[in-house]
């Protein structure tokens, strides 16, 4: 590839000249480099190298998919735009360079993927995030950078609490570290969202505090929990649904006796059970379903 990069704003204007924009599927395009470069210096520094092959969601006229291909990964494009392929046909020409003409989320993602690098749609950012922890658990990730809209961003790192805090950050938090990078204006995109955005990375960790705990009663309880905000744990628990208790096989006369043990575990459990979800950090949900399934 060339030397000198061309600036992302010639390539969109190129492709905005043969195709018009699909709002349906959430199509705002970078056209400054600050993000690109921040995305691309955020992920070297989850370890993104020559030797890595990323995942890139939503492509668009490909200014991201160039500069990673210019640091010599090897990228794996998922484009639901028939008009973007055509485009990328014919413009990226590129022996690393795979494109795949799908929906992210139903089409089979490659085996050996090592890292995750995308300016997300929006519509589908909740999705694409839990098809990204279901690879992850089989096919462990070295980093993700992803750019998402700026309230999510917050939900993500959990920022603000009690007002950020809720299932996305819960579900995140046991499988990475999340950081908000850097803050993306409107005008970075064409054409320009309503909305503010932000690079966000996640950086795989393991914790301890989740050796001998169902990592999906963490994510139902939770969830559940967050969906009553208003409510106590204790009365929320005791309205539990029964996918819930399909997960330890619990009958309703089980899930009484267990939330009895659970009032009778001492002061710091039934100080847990008085709060609101909100009120409860990660570490504090993964000692209330350990002592569930004790």
């Amino acid at each position: 590839m060339n030397k000198d990069p061309e600036h992302p704003s010639r390539i969109v204007d190129r492709y905005l000249s043969r195709y018009r924009t699909e709002s349906s599927l959430g199509q705002n395009f970078l056209i400054e480099p600050f993000p690109i470069r921040t995305s691309i210096q955020a992920s070297r520094d989850l370890g993104l190298d020559v030797n890595s092959h990323v995942l890139e969601i939503g492509p668009g006229p490909g200014v991201l998919s160039i500069e990673l291909l210019r640091l010599g990964s090897k990228v794996t494009a998922i484009e639901i735009s028939q008009d973007v392929c055509d485009f990328l046909d014919s413009e990226l020409n590129h022996e690393r360079f795979n494109l795949l003409n799908g929906d992210a989320l139903s089409v089979q993602w490659p085996d050996n993927i090592t890292h995750v690098v995308a300016n997300i749609p929006y519509g589908i950012s909740s999705p694409i995030i839990e098809r990204i922890q279901e690879y992850h658990q089989s096919k462990p990730l070295m980093g993700v950078a992803l750019l998402v809209q700026r309230e999510f961003a917050h939900r993500m790192v959990m920022k603000s609490i009690p007002k950020d805090r809720g299932p996305l950050g819960i579900a995140l938090w046991l499988d990475f570290e999340c950081r908000i990078v850097s803050d993306v204006s409107p005008s970075s995109f064409r054409p320009q969202p309503d909305v503010k955005s932000s690079i966000v990375t996640l950086r795989p960790v393991l914790r301890t505090e989740l050796q001998d705990v169902n990592r999906k009663l963490i994510r139902k309880i939770s969830s559940w929990c967050f969906g009553r905000r208003r409510r106590k744990i204790r009365t929320s628990l005791r309205d539990i649904p029964r996918g819930i208790l399909k997960i330890g096989r619990w009958s309703s006369s089980d899930w009484s006796r267990i939330l009895d043990n659970l009032e009778n575990e001492g002061e710091t459990m039934h100080g847990f059970l008085d709060k609101r979800p909100e009120e409860i950090t990660p570490v504090q949900w993964t000692s209330i379903c350990h002592a569930i399934t004790r």
